[in-house]
C-alpha cells in the first residue's frame, strides 16, 4: 500500500504541474489574442478577409440614384478646368427643371471666384432648394494636433440645403473600405455628405452616432447610371432621365478628382463622387456593415481559447486535433455569418492566429511530459533497482481527475509494474519457439504473439485484446478438424498444440491461461495429396493401359479383332507414353523455378497448329489462326507455353466433330498483357466437367478415346506459373472456348 499510495502522490503532483503550465498557457493565449487585436498587428489580415468576405453581401445599386460626370467629354465640349461658377450654376438649373429630387454637387468651392458667377451659382442653388454641398477639414494653425472645418464660400452655403464632409481615409494598406459617417471635435459634430442627403430626402439618420465607421461592400464595377455633364448642358440628356432621383455631380476625367482603391472583388480604383454614391447606395438601402465593439471581439477569444484548452485537458490529442480545426472553421463561419446575415463585422484573425500557436504549444508540453516519465522508466527498468510488483490491481488501478495524457500514463505504469516480471521470462521462451505462439490469459483473451504468429496475424494489435475465435476471424483463418488443425487464407495449414500454463502468481485472484503452438504443416499436407495423388494414379490410371497391353499380347491369333490387333496395342502404349509424359510435365510445374525467355507468342501458336496439321487434316478440321501482324513477344517458359498449346489445341481437335473448325486467336490487352483464345464446334464439356474443368480426373471413356485428365491440369499450372489467368466457356452442344491472360 505504501508503494501504491507513493506513486499516487507522485502523479497528483505531476498532475498539478502540468495543470499549472495548462492555466499559464491559457492565459497567455487570451492575453496575446487581446494585444494582437488592440495592436492592429493583424489589420492587414483581417482587411484581407474582409475583402474577400464583402463580396457575399448581395447590395443591388439603387435606380434612384444617378451620375452626372465631369469626364473628358464635358471638358472637350464646354471648356478646361476650372469651369465658371456660371457653368455649374447652369448644370443646376437645367437638373432642377428636370425634376431631380436631389442634386449633390460633389465640388469644393473654398475659394473665391467672380463675383457674378459665385453669385449665380448662389442663385441658382437657392432656386433648387435641394442642392447639397461638400466641406473638408484643414489643420489648425500654430497647433500639432486639431483639425477645423473648411466650408464653401458663405454665400454658398447659406443657398445649400445641406453641407456634409466627405472626408475618406483609406486603411494603412491604402485601400477605402469605411467612412466616418459623424466626424466629433472639439467644435462640434460634423455628418457626413450621405447623411446630409438622407435628411434631405426624408430618410431618418437617427440611428448614427458620433464616429461611428460604416464599411460598405463596393461592387466590381460602377452600375449606376451615369450621363457626361456636357450632355445635360447641352440637352442631350433629356428632362425624364433625372425626374425624381438623387443627382451626384462629380469629377471622373483623367488627372481630376480623388481616386481611391477600393476592393471590389480585385482591387480596383474608383472616383471620388462613385464612393460618394455608393455610400448613399448603401444607407438607402440600410446594408451598412458595422465593426464590432472590442467587447464582442474580446469575448469571442475568451470563450474560443477556453473551449480549446478544454479540449486539450480532457479529450485525446487526436480529438483535440479535430476540436482544434473545428474551432477555426466555426470562428470563420460566425464571421462571415454575421457579416452576410446582420451586416457586423467581426475581426476574427487573432483569435485564428492564437489558436494555431495554442495547439503545438501545448503538444509540446503534453510530449515533454511523457517523454520525461519514458525516460525515468527506461532508466528504472535497465538499473533493474528496484522491485516487481505482482499487485492484484496495481495494474488496473483507476486514477480519476487527472489530464488525459496523464492517466495513460498512469495506466501504463501500472500495467508495467503489474505484468514485466511474470511475462519476462514467458516472453523470452515464446520468442524462441520455432513455432507461432499463442498466449492466453484466463478470461480467453489474447495477450501475446511471438514473431512467428505475428507475421499470421500481422493486423492483430495488443491494446485490443481479441478472443481465439476472434483473432482466427480477424486474421481470416478458420479451424479445421475439430479445431486441431488452422487453415489460412492464403492456403497454409497448421497444426494446433495447446497446453496450460497453470497459475501465474498473483496477490488477490489466480489467473490461468493457455499457450498454443501452431506447427506449419502446409508441406506436409501437400507431399500427403501428392503421394496419394501418385498411388492413384499408378494403381489406376497407369494400370488401365497396361492391363490392356497385356490382355491383347497373350493369345494375339485368336483375337477376335484379327489383324489391328497390333494397331491397339500401339493406341494403348501411346496412351501411356502421354499418361506417364503429362504426369512428368506436372511433377516439373512443381518446382517454383522457370526457364523464362523472351518468345514470340505469335510463332509459338503458329508452331502448335502445324503440329496439329495432320491430325487435324485426319478429320477434315480446319484450324483457323487470327494473329497480329507484329510479333507478341513476353518473358515466358517456351516449352510449358508450347506444351499447354499442344493440349488445348490438341483436345480441341479430339473432340471436334468432322468438318468442323478451330479459332486460335492472339490479342494484346490495354495494360499490356497477352490473351490467347482456342476455341471449337465440338460437343462442349461434360456436366461434371464444367463444374471443376482443371482437376485431374480419374481415366473415363468419351467418344473421342479414353482419358485420364491430366491435360487441363497442365494447362492450369502452367497458366498459374507464368501469374495468368484462364476462364472456360462451354455450353452443350455450341462447342468451348478456353481464354488465357498471362501476366508476364
Amino acid at each position: 500500500m505504501k508503494a501504491v499510495g507513493k506513486a499516487v502522490g507522485k502523479a497528483i503532483g505531476q498532475t498539478g504541474r502540468l495543470f499549472g503550465e495548462w492555466a499559464f498557457l491559457l492565459i497567455v493565449s487570451i492575453l496575446g489574442a487581446i494585444y494582437l487585436q488592440s495592436s492592429g498587428l493583424t489589420g492587414r489580415l483581417d482587411n484581407q478577409l474582409l475583402d474577400s468576405a464583402s463580396s457575399l453581401v448581395q447590395l443591388a445599386h439603387s435606380d434612384d440614384i444617378v451620375l452626372v460626370a465631369i469626364d473628358d467629354r464635358s471638358l472637350a465640349e464646354v471648356s478646361a478646368w476650372p469651369w465658371p461658377r456660371s457653368t455649374h450654376a447652369d448644370l443646376i438649373d437645367r437638373l432642377n427643371e428636370a425634376g431631380a429630387r436631389a442634386i449633390v454637387l460633389d465640388v469644393l468651392f473654398v475659394e473665391n471666384g467672380i463675383a457674378e458667377d459665385d453669385a449665380a451659382l448662389a442663385q441658382a442653388m437657392a432656386r433648387a432648394g435641394n442642392t447639397v454641398l461638400p466641406h473638408t477639414f484643414t489643420a489648425r494653425p500654430d497647433v500639432r494636433t486639431g483639425v477645423d472645418p473648411l466650408y464653401p464660400l458663405p454665400e454658398l452655403r447659406s443657398a445649400a440645403a445641406g453641407v456634409g464632409h466627405v472626408v475618406a481615409e483609406p486603411d494603412a494598406d491604402g485601400i477605402l473600405r469605411r467612412f466616418e459617417l459623424i466626424t466629433a471635435t472639439d467644435q462640434g459634430e460634423y455628418p457626413h455628405l450621405a447623411l446630409e442627403v438622407l435628411d434631405l430626402i426624408g430618410q431618418s439618420t437617427d440611428q448614427f452616432r458620433p464616429g461611428q465607421t460604416a464599411l460598405i461592400p463596393f461592387p466590381p464595377d460602377n452600375l449606376f447610371v451615369t450621363y457626361s455633364a456636357s450632355q445635360v448642358l447641352n440637352g442631350e440628356a433629356v428632362a425624364e432621365y433625372f425626374d425624381g432621383k438623387i443627382v451626384l455631380i462629380g469629377a471622373t476625367a483623367q488627372g481630376m478628382g480623388d481616386r481611391y482603391s477600393v476592393a471590389s472583388g480585385d482591387v480596383g480604383l474608383m472616383t471620388g463622387v462613385e464612393t460618394q454614391g455608393n455610400l448613399l447606395n448603401a444607407l438607402m438601402a440600410d446594408i451598412v456593415i458595422d465593426p464590432a465593439g472590442e467587447g464582442a471581439r474580446t469575448a469571442l477569444a475568451i470563450i474560443t481559447l477556453f473551449i480549446l484548452f478544454a479540449a486539450f485537458w480532457y479529450v485525446s490529442p487526436k480529438i483535440s486535433l479535430t476540436v482544434t480545426l473545428s474551432l477555426v472553421f466555426g470562428v470563420l463561419a460566425i464571421c462571415l455569418s454575421l457579416l452576410t446575415l446582420a451586416h457586423i463585422w467581426l475581426p476574427v484573425a487573432p483569435v485564428v492566429i492564437m489558436i494555431g500557436l495554442a495547439y503545438p504549444l501545448w503538444s509540446w508540453r503534453r510530449l515533454s511530459h511523457v517523454s520525461r516519465y519514458l525516460d525515468r522508466e527506461a532508466a528504472r527498468m535497465m538499473r533493474g533497482n528496484e522491485s516487481v510488483s505482482h499487485g492484484g490491481n496495481s495494474g488496473r488501478r483507476k486514477i480519476q481527475g487527472m489530464e488525459y495524457v496523464a492517466r495513460q500514463v498512469e495506466r501504463v505504469r501500472g500495467l508495467i509494474t503489474s505484468i514485466e516480471g511474470s511475462l519476462a521470462f514467458l516472453r523470452q521462451v515464446i520468442e524462441a519457439a520455432p513455432d507461432a505462439m499463442i498466449v492466453i490469459d484466463g478470461n480467453g483473451k489474447v495477450q501475446m504473439l511471438n514473431a512467428k504468429a505475428d507475421q499470421i496475424f500481422p493486423d492483430w494489435d495488443a491494446q485490443d485484446p481479441l478472443s481465439l475465435d476472434d483473432l482466427f476471424q480477424f486474421g481470416r483463418a478458420s479451424a479445421q478438424r475439430d479445431g486441431d488443425e488452422l487453415l489460412t487464407e492464403d492456403g497454409r495449414i497448421f497444426l494446433i498444440a495447446k497446453a496450460p500454463l497453470g497459475s501465474l502468481p498473483q496477490a488477490d485472484d489466480a489467473l490461468t491461461g493457455d499457450i498454443l503452438a501452431l506447427r506449419e504443416i502446409t508441406d506436409l499436407r501437400r507431399l500427403d495429396q501428392e503421394r496419394k495423388q501418385m498411388l492413384e494414379f499408378l494403381s489406376h490410371d497407369m494400370r488401365t493401359p497396361q492391363v490392356a497391353i497385356i490382355g491383347l499380347t497373350r493369345k494375339p491369333d485368336k483375337s477376335p479383332h484379327g489383324p489391328d490387333t497390333m494397331a491397339r496395342i500401339k493406341k494403348q502404349a501411346e496412351r501411356t507414353l502421354k499418361l506417364a509424359d503429362d504426369f512428368v510435365q506436372l511433377a516439373r510445374l512443381e518446382s517454383p523455378e522457370l526457364q523464362l525467355e523472351d518468345s514470340d507468342i505469335s510463332a509459338l501458336i503458329e508452331e502448335a497448329c502445324d503440329r496439329a496439321y495432320v491430325l487435324a487434316e485426319a478429320k477434315q478440321i480446319r484450324i483457323e489462326q487470327q494473329l497480329p501482324a507484329e510479333p507478341c513477344f513476353a518473358d515466358v517458359d517456351a516449352s510449358l507455353i508450347a506444351r499447354m498449346l499442344d493440349n488445348l489445341i490438341g483436345n480441341a481437335v479430339k473432340y471436334s466433330p468432322q468438318d468442323s473448325r478451330i479459332t486460335v486467336k492472339l490479342g494484346v490487352t490495354p495494360k499490356g498483357t497477352h490473351q490467347i483464345f482456342v476455341s471449337d464446334e465440338g460437343a462442349g464439356l461434360p456436366e461434371a466437367r464444367i463444374k471443376d474443368p482443371f482437376a485431374r480426373f480419374g481415366a473415363h471413356a468419351t467418344h473421342a478415346g479414353p482419358s485420364a485428365g491430366l491435360g487441363l491440369a497442365l494447362v492450369k499450372k502452367v497458366v498459374d506459373a507464368h501469374s495468368g489467368t484462364i476462364e472456360v466457356t462451354s455450353q452443350p452442344g455450341s462447342g468451348t472456348q478456353f481464354a488465357i491472360t498471362l501476366a508476364t
